[in-house]
């Protein structure tokens, strides 16, 4: 059931013709309207506020900013990023800062069973999306991994990078800056 409609998804997607951005996204940039599939997982779909949808899209999300964190499942770059963005989650989720960024991953080429596989190992504290058919990330300019992006409900990228973020307190308070 899952399969069929994941490949439902999929033909909706191609039959839609989402606009595709040149280039990965980059900060000033507006990303085309992205309609992702809802994270499989009920806990994931609750920390976006999602239950009872197939899809969403960016402005869908209760959030002033939008943390996006483009993965590969297989990506040692993204296991070697991973720790630094668990405690940026945790500092996010506490006092004034807290309800107010949704962060998500996107696993670009990951199944479900692999993304499921994933966060049984505790990698990733917030939802990470299947992309198995790399149709998300077609849209947002085919990055490499790890690309992480922050942007505000109706797109504006107001922070990208590629690579590993090495220094995490600059980008918490980037986004304390951003919400203030």
């Amino acid at each position: 059931m899952i399969g069929f409609i994941r490949i439902a998804f999929c033909l909706f997607l191609f039959f839609t013709a989402q606009p595709v951005l040149a280039a990965p996204p980059a900060t000033g940039d507006t990303i085309p309207e992205l309609i992702l599939p809802v994270p499989f997982d009920p806990a994931g779909q609750e920390m976006l506020g999602l239950q009872g949808k197939s899809t969403f899209t960016l402005a869908d999300l209760d959030a002033e900013l939008i943390f996006i964190e483009i993965i590969g499942v297989y990506c040692p770059q993204c296991v070697k990023q991973s720790p630094g963005f668990k405690t940026l989650f945790n500092r996010l989720g506490k006092g004034k800062l807290k309800g107010r960024v949704a962060m998500f991953g996107l696993a670009a080429g990951g199944t479900d069973a692999e993304v499921k596989q994933l966060l049984t190992t505790g990698q990733y504290l917030f939802p990470v999306l299947s992309d198995p058919d790399y149709v998300a990330h077609k849209v947002l300019g085919e990055p490499l991994t790890p690309y992480t992006i922050v942007c505000r409900p109706d797109g504006t990228v107001v922070y990208d990078h590629l690579g590993v973020v090495q220094d995490i307190d600059a980008l918490y308070q980037l986004i304390k800056t951003l919400l203030d």
